[in-house]
């Protein structure tokens, strides 16, 4: 009788902690990943649902079906994503077969192999991105606890990646160059919005889910008739580096060689100032970006000014 008791209690608790699994897509999921279609900062977005399962070499998958929003208005149907779920690894049903796209079981170091259809103009060889788990975060969202991961390259360290347990990618996932600078299998861009019925609505991205943005050209040229400034000096008597890093969607003015008595001011597209204070040498400054488009930072010092653009995507 004791045995009895003993295995019944294993199997609740085995039946219990089978349904404590993290589900990967349930039916009514849905993604908003925002796109820029040109380097004038176009945008669009991805809207991708899950609308039901199916069966595919005897395996339960789910059905996510995508659809591309064009700036323009236009909406265009992309390929359809078949997702199977077994324990901590969801694998994506690509070119024939079963590939691993999330692993939410990993620890700090683990690696592992992404597939990525999306790198094909690449070579055969880069279809796979070798990935380590650099550190992992838990997040509330919405009452529910999940693991972030961040990722690197396992190869060369190049650049970090970020996913969120049930949710998937946040940014590219897989690195850089030909190890895919998208999220594969239809779904690509940076995640705006997430919701399902367990977690409810998650904004991870400032714009809107389902927001679009065409650049206009005539308010760009009048703007940059506005800033032109006399007195321009070079970069490299800065000694600085400027670029955009969209997974911290920032602008960074690295000025650890030293900016002098200098002021950083940073203009949007539409001639506002989003940031204006003394530059601090050997120092990182980073400006926060709310919008995507195209931004200008001026350095400027009693010799002159210099400045640059910047596209914040």
């Amino acid at each position: 009788m004791k045995i009895k008791l003993l295995t019944l209690l294993l199997a609740i608790v085995c039946a219990g902690s089978l349904q404590a699994q993290t589900e990967f897509a349930p039916i009514g999921a849905t993604w908003y990943h925002g796109r820029r279609e040109s380097m004038q900062s176009d945008m669009g977005f991805v809207k991708t649902t899950v609308t039901d399962t199916t069966v595919i070499d005897g395996k339960n998958v789910k059905i996510l079906y995508s659809e591309y929003h064009w700036s323009n208005g236009q909406v265009t149907p992309r390929d359809t994503i078949y997702a199977y779920q077994t324990g901590d690894s969801v694998l994506f049903y690509l070119d024939g077969d079963f590939h691993l796209v999330y692993n939410f079981g990993l620890n700090v170091g683990d690696t592992m192999k992404i597939y990525n259809p999306d790198n094909k103009y690449c070579g055969a060889g880069k279809l796979y991105g070798h990935v380590v788990v650099k550190s992992i975060k838990t997040l509330e969202i919405n009452g529910n606890r999940l693991k972030e991961f961040k990722f690197s390259t396992a190869d060369s360290d190049i650049g970090y990646y970020n996913y969120i347990e049930k949710i998937g990618t946040i940014n590219q996932m897989f690195g850089s160059d030909c190890i895919a600078d998208d999220f594969g299998a239809g779904i690509f861009g940076w995640l705006r919005c997430y919701e399902d019925s367990e977690i409810g609505h998650y904004q991870y991205g400032s714009e809107p889910c389902d927001s679009l943005y065409v650049f206009d050209w005539d308010a760009y040229y009048r703007w940059e008739d506005s800033v032109r400034r006399v007195g321009i000096i070079d970069k490299e008597s800065l000694d600085l580096k400027l670029f955009y890093s969209h997974a911290e969607q920032a602008i960074i003015v690295d000025t650890r060689g030293g900016c002098g008595q200098s002021v950083i001011k940073v203009f949007d597209v539409n001639g506002s100032i989003v940031y204006d204070d003394i530059c601090e040498p050997e120092k990182q400054t980073r400006v926060a970006i709310k919008r995507s488009g195209v931004y200008v930072i001026f350095i400027i010092n009693n010799i002159g000014t210099y400045y640059e653009k910047i596209i914040a995507y």
